[in-house]
């Protein structure tokens, strides 16, 4: 697709989009924050920013509705071992980012998964300690409408009704197993599973209406423009073709896994915060699969619809020090005459390889920018946890009853994770514990490209606690 396919397609697109565009030639805005993704990450340091009296403004690369011109911007060029993914369709372009596809499953990682290697000889240990992140995961909980496993985690949220309804589950499999908690999930609107929908269920709109935001959808960031250490701007096209500087006292790029390092790659000739040669590497994502099966003898309550719980106890078993670990989510639905269906899901921690990498590809997008090239394949480690996972899995599902069927092996959870990862040291990584990149005075990332382990959950908690801590520390310590 060229340039004027592009503009064309996404101005077509624009018309069912409600919020005001920003247009014209060569146009600058001013503003405190700018903001790089309207996903949960990007929302969320929005809303905590706007509530503080701060002027932000949100660049989003889509609109209201899915388009596949937009989308084709976030093509994957394949590696040097090739791609067994669609990578390209694992984020999405759209108001609202991935919660248009959330499932909000949302646990709490275990403390050991933040001490991976100093306690269980895996990966790396992450430089914020489990006490630090605590009470952003209670915050973050609240903001996702999550019901957490624990209700003495998070006591003012509604409890979490697969707590009662798994009880007769966790009866059963207590003798066998050490982790066994409550399956946590958004309930937006009621008792059962229901994903917290950024754009549907109207947060976009509320933080839009703040008196400080301004949402700006169709807008492609291009690159960030620095001056020295200071990030100063962002380049960008509106919906419209038009050029749009963007001036900011912070910018925060919430860009997701693959296009945060694709947009610090494209905005220097080695790169922004490559002073280590960390940008792009340590790409994560969580492999899986589903075994189903059936139960004769019924472990819901009467009348219960469904429930969920999890089990975890790779993380805690001694004899599997120096592998990743494997979450296991057991569902249970009712089925004919008394009978219950059963599924068993599994989600793999893979390590954090540095030669999984995105790089600057040579394909280019409709506005002549590269596109990212993605590195990426299982290690041996990979390989080894995931088999081991596997040997679990079905041990859980004979004991449950049987398995009737198998899903194919998933290569990718859409949980894009490392690629931009956090530490201590620069020589380490990309940012520093406050998100900000090392060697800058002003540029910070949010989302679960920071991650230095992918641990066993799904990341939209974790990144969402991230993001609110960063607006925390935007606010209280001012550029």
């Amino acid at each position: 697709m060229n340039r004027r396919e592009f503009i064309r397609n996404s101005a077509m697109a624009l018309a069912v989009s409600p919020f005001v565009s920003i247009a014209g030639c060569g146009r600058k805005t001013v503003t405190d924050f700018a903001i790089v993704g309207s996903g949960p990450a990007g929302i969320a340091l929005a809303d905590k920013l706007a509530q503080a009296g701060k002027q932000v403004v949100v660049l989003e690369g889509g609109l209201r509705q899915q388009s596949e011109a937009l989308q084709a911007m976030h093509e994957v060029e394949p590696g040097q071992w090739g791609l067994s993914y669609n990578f390209g369709w694992a984020t999405q372009r759209m108001l609202g980012g991935t919660t248009n596809l959330w499932q909000s499953h949302s646990p709490r990682p275990h403390d050991i998964e933040l001490m991976s290697a100093s306690q269980r000889g895996y990966g790396v240990d992450w430089p914020i300690t489990p006490a630090q992140l605590r009470p952003w995961l209670a915050s973050a909980e609240a903001w996702l409408r999550i019901r957490p496993a624990d209700p003495a985690n998070n006591p003012d949220l509604p409890l979490n009704p697969y707590i009662e309804s798994s009880a007769a589950l966790r009866a059963f499999l207590q003798p066998h197993y050490q982790t066994l908690e409550a399956g946590a999930y958004g309930m937006f609107k009621r008792s059962g599973m229901d994903a917290l929908r950024l754009l549907k269920h109207g947060e976009i709109d509320r933080v839009a209406a703040l008196k400080t935001v301004a949402i700006h959808p169709g807008t492609t960031v291009r690159r960030i423009l620095m001056d020295g250490r200071r990030a100063r701007g962002l380049e960008c096209v509106d919906q419209q073709g038009k050029a749009l500087t963007v001036e900011a006292g912070a910018i925060i790029v919430c860009g997701g896994g693959i296009q945060t390092p694709r947009l610090l790659w494209n905005s220097a000739a080695e790169g922004i915060g490559n002073h280590s040669d960390w940008l792009g590497a340590g790409f994560m994502d969580h492999p899986g699969l589903r075994l189903y099966g059936h139960r004769d003898k019924p472990l819901l309550p009467a009348g219960a619809a469904e429930s969920h719980l999890h089990v975890r106890d790779m993380l805690f078993n001694k004899a599997h020090h120096g592998l990743g670990g494997t979450l296991l989510r057991i569902g249970l639905i009712p089925g004919p005459e008394g009978s219950e269906y059963t599924l068993i899901e599994s989600l793999f921690e893979q390590a954090p390889e540095h030669s999984n990498r995105i790089v600057r590809g040579a394909s280019k997008d409709a506005l002549g920018d590269p596109l990212p090239k993605m590195h990426y394949r299982l290690s041996d480690l990979d390989k080894a946890t995931i088999a081991l996972g596997q040997r679990l899995q079905r041990t859980l599902a004979e004991q449950l009853g049987g398995i009737d069927s198998a899903s194919p092996f998933r290569h990718s959870s859409h949980h894009l994770c490392g690629a931009t990862r956090m530490a201590k040291d620069p020589a380490d990584g990309v940012v520093n514990t406050d998100l900000q990149v090392w060697g800058t005075d002003n540029l910070y990332i949010a989302g679960s490209s920071v991650f230095p382990t992918s641990t066993t959950v799904p990341p939209t908690l974790i990144l969402t606690a991230l993001a609110q801590r960063l607006a925390d520390h935007l606010i209280n310590n001012p550029a």
